[in-house]
């Protein structure tokens, strides 16, 4: 033992291993959050003024500000600007205070009456986005799973919508929670609201009723009358069956004078298609 002592007595004293800690710094992550606003808000400037084949990470730097490199370590790749794009507009502070009062309400017609609000202004704000997932799904596999990525995503928020509802005794008896949900995210996709919108040319208030109404009479076995009826305003008369003309007729119709010369190549009728 004396000599295992002396071997030793020379050595220096060995310092205790420290267990390295994980970091967390509020301070950190709040500029970590400002840098992310600023890349999202020059991609989305970028993408409205050059569209979305000349967003590249190198000019997306240079409108926020910061280094190429920072922009790839936040997002990863022109596909991640994007996903982070959506899940700003989607979780938008501004919408914060209707947002967060919905799951107060307290009555079945008041709650789905804003929830039809909410989701018009949400899905107006998100539209340029989600055309570009559409867009380019079509185009690459790549995009076509993120496009469904965001389905689900958005399938998952209305989950914890209706779940709040069946905790609060508002789902109709019988109605399970997934189905419910299932429901509710096939009366709000995006796509719905883009053909009403911006094909039928919907205000932001006939878009909204319509939504407030579904989700009442099939979550919430709401005994309401349907919107726009007997409205004369968007009343119509019946379209006028077209005429189908043959290539003689128009050839008939394009016929010049008696002694009038057509020039070669002038008011030719068209061949029929």
């Amino acid at each position: 033992m004396a000599r295992k002592a002396a071997d030793g007595a020379g050595e220096p004293a060995r310092e205790p291993v420290k267990k390295t800690r994980s970091y967390h710094s509020p301070r950190r992550k709040e500029q970590a959050n400002v840098t992310k606003a600023r890349i999202v808000a020059a991609a989305m400037q970028l993408m409205k003024e050059k569209g979305y084949a000349d967003m590249t990470l190198e000019a997306i730097a240079r409108e926020a500000g910061v280094a190429p490199q920072t922009v790839y370590a936040v997002c990863g790749s022109k596909k991640g600007v994007l996903a982070a794009i959506l899940e700003t507009t989607v979780e938008a502070k501004r919408y914060d205070k209707l947002r967060d009062s919905i799951p107060q309400i307290m009555t079945g017609k008041e709650r789905v009456k804003e929830i039809g609000h909410f989701m018009a202004l949400l899905l107006e704000d998100a539209m340029p986005v989600f055309d570009i997932f559409r867009g380019m799904s079509v185009l690459s596999p790549e995009f076509a799973e993120q496009e469904r990525d965001q389905s689900l995503m958005l399938l998952e928020k209305c989950r914890k919508s209706v779940h709040k509802m069946a905790e609060d005794g508002m789902l109709r008896p019988g109605l399970s929670e997934e189905r419910a949900a299932e429901l509710y995210w096939s009366i709000t996709t995006p796509g719905m609201h883009r053909r009403l919108t911006k094909v039928l040319n919907w205000s932001a208030e006939e878009y909204s009723a319509w939504v407030s109404y579904l989700i009442g009479v099939s979550l919430l076995d709401w005994d309401a009358p349907m919107p726009f009826l007997n409205e004369e305003k968007h009343a119509k008369a019946p379209a006028k069956k077209p005429v189908r003309r043959t290539a003689k007729k128009a050839a008939a119709e394009q016929a010049p004078p008696d002694g009038e010369i057509r020039e070669e190549g002038e008011n030719a009728p068209a061949q029929e298609a």
